[in-house]
């Protein structure tokens, strides 16, 4: 936990003795890490989780649009907003050149949960009065979405001017670099230290970095402890410090740890002064005390990594889907169902089109998995299933793009028959299953969301607070869209805002806090809204995960080799049920030919498979 500080003398004291560790060399809000860490403890600030963008900028092939000379260009970047857009940086102007490399960066705020419209817009400026406007001098413009950047191979994003008159004909390209604005440190230490044969009873210690003049400033301090014996050995609280705070991130600089022995008055006498480096304390090197002696017996080095650092590094985000179709929702038909077919009424595609719209920009191959919950499929299946495909086929469910994924909704709302209840365990077990296999059999390095769509409260609660928690310990986040007016007692309780989830079949709690509930009717007409509440939290839950596991961005040059199939493994095991079940091959296949919409064997009919109008 980080602890309350203060400043006691020059130095940073605590202002309690904990029993837990701290984290030093910061201060509130003071990087996206620590900013991530405070939104998960819910006490973050309206943009904590935004990032900072730094873009580079340079043209190719500008055309020459000076008689006398070469194009004296400058780029201005705007942010477009509610039809409106506001400059927020640009360049300095270069001089006769038409390849020009532009010094001067802009610097963006970076919202993953939003799609920012940008213009960049070139100029050529012949009048070099600041005062003098740059608008009568446009050359051309290139407008994208900030994504487009971070999402771009190498984060390098290069596309033609278009001509602001709407003529044809090559103006130039438009090359944009992004990185993440550099951060005082990613690295940090957590240090714990043992001392030996003290003769002393209390103690504590300080420890000090070296400044510009050469001098020791104290800026961290140790719990007190008492020691019982001379020959006893005491280990006290880790603390955590960022290398930029302790030794500038060197690893051989200089700092120094100072022992006291405490007095109730203040008077602490010093037990001696010790001069280190972090690559000392990481040999394991014992340094004398005037009485005693002192080491580290731990120092361990921690990378920070930022969201941006994973997707810069190629880290994919997959979204799976999970629709509602049972019979509280109403025929499709019916003017008050939330599955209306007229789609402009429809609030299920409207939450999907929302959210989809961000996320498939993180997705290389634009491929979702989507599955419905609480109906059947005429023809197919003799009995309600919680988890079926909605391509109609289990063994491979993933869908072409987020229009191919409406096609297909479109296409099954009146091939469905809603029923009922409301279940989410088992699509959270098939998702838990399927990540499972991926990171333990193919070690991929990806991230997965699991949007659930549904319009009222659950009847199996326990059943998905286990699979729930099993999915905290797995890179998932779930985010459930509540549709209609129902009061979603029991999503707000899912959210576990206020209680952790508790697994009484794992035994355990959550590991982290990874579902996030937001009803439609609050931001129904707000789009833009509703996918910013229900993705703002994402980028701290992936970053959580990947830190927790000590897992650091992807590499661009990873080799990438074949990979097993989920989706394979689960038709093996399926035709194994259907032969304990009786069924003769010829039959196993011709169900497999013809698509399955879910693997459970017992919820088909056992007549010959007929040919079905699903999807």
């Amino acid at each position: 936990s980080t602890w309350g500080l203060k400043k006691i003398m020059g130095c940073v004291a605590t202002d309690t003795r904990p029993k837990s560790e701290a984290t030093y060399g910061f201060q509130k809000g003071g990087d996206l890490s620590e900013a991530v860490d405070h939104a998960l403890n819910k006490g973050a600030g309206d943009d904590s989780l935004s990032m900072e963008l730094e873009l580079h900028f340079s043209c190719k092939d500008l055309i020459n649009v000076d008689t006398t000379s070469e194009t004296d260009s400058a780029v201005v970047v705007y942010l477009k907003s509610n039809g409106k857009q506001r400059m927020i940086g640009k360049t300095e102007t270069i001089t006769d050149n038409l390849n020009p490399e532009f010094v001067t960066s802009v610097i963006v705020k970076y919202f993953f949960e939003e799609k920012q419209e940008m213009r960049v817009a070139v100029y050529d400026i012949d009048n070099f009065d600041k005062s003098a406007s740059v608008e009568q001098n446009l050359i051309g413009y290139v407008d994208l979405h900030v994504h487009d950047i971070v999402t771009s191979p190498g984060a390098k994003f290069i596309r033609p001017l278009t001509d602001p008159k709407g003529k044809k004909g090559k103006l130039g390209d438009l090359i944009i670099r992004g990185e993440e604005k550099k951060r005082a440190s990613k690295t940090e230490y957590k240090i714990m230290f043992e001392t030996a044969k003290i003769p002393h009873e209390l103690i504590f210690f300080r420890l000090n970095k070296l400044s510009a003049s050469g001098e020791y400033l104290p800026f961290a301090e140790s719990e007190t402890c008492s020691i019982k014996k001379p020959d006893q050995k005491h280990i006290f609280n880790p603390i955590t410090v960022h290398s930029a705070a302790l030794n500038q991130d060197d690893e051989n600089r200089k700092a120094m740890i100072e022992f006291f022995e405490w007095n109730k008055k203040g008077a602490h006498k010093s037990m001696g002064k010790i001069e280190f480096t972090i690559t000392e304390l990481m040999e394991g090197m014992t340094f004398p005390l005037e009485k005693g002696t002192v080491r580290a017996i731990q120092c361990e080095k921690k990378e920070d990594f930022t969201f941006l650092d994973y997707i810069f590094g190629g880290l994919e985000i997959a979204l799976i889907i999970g629709i509602d179709f049972t019979g509280s929702n109403g025929s499709p038909s019916c003017e008050s169902s939330l599955h209306n077919l007229n789609l402009s009424k429809n609030q299920y595609l409207q939450a999907l089109t929302a959210v989809g719209q961000i996320l498939e920009n993180y997705d290389s191959d634009k491929k979702f998995s989507v599955f419905g919950f609480g109906a059947s499929v005429p023809g197919l299946m003799t009995d309600v299933s919680h988890c079926f495909a909605l391509n109609g086929n289990i063994f491979g469910p993933e869908i072409d793009t987020l229009q191919g994924v409406v096609e297909t909704y479109k296409k099954n709302l009146r091939s469905l028959d809603f029923s009922g209840p409301t279940n989410f365990a088992s699509i959270i077990e098939y998702v838990n299953r399927m990540v499972e296999f991926e990171v333990l059999i193919n070690k991929m390095n990806k991230y997965y969301i699991l949007l659930i769509m549904t319009d009222g409260d659950i009847s199996d609660m326990q059943e998905t607070i286990d699979q729930i928690v099993r999915a905290t310990s797995l890179p998932i986040s779930i985010i459930i869209v509540g549709v209609g007016n129902s009061s979603f007692a029991s999503m707000e309780i899912l959210d576990a805002d206020e209680k952790p989830l508790y697994s009484k079949a794992l035994g355990k709690e959550m590991e982290r806090d990874i579902v996030q509930f937001v009803p439609f009717r609050n931001f129904k007409n707000d789009p833009l809204e509703l996918a910013k509440q229900t993705l703002e939290e994402v980028p701290g839950q992936l970053t959580s995960y990947m830190n927790s596991k000590k897992i650091p961005p992807p590499r661009k040059d990873m080799a990438t080799g074949a990979k097993a199939n989920f989706f394979d493994e689960e038709k093996k095991v399926f035709k194994e049920k259907m032969r304990d079940m009786g069924y003769a091959e010829p039959k196993i296949e011709s169900l497999l030919q013809l698509g399955l919409p879910a693997n459970s064997p017992a919820l088909f009919a056992s007549h010959e498979p007929k040919v079905s109008s699903y999807n």
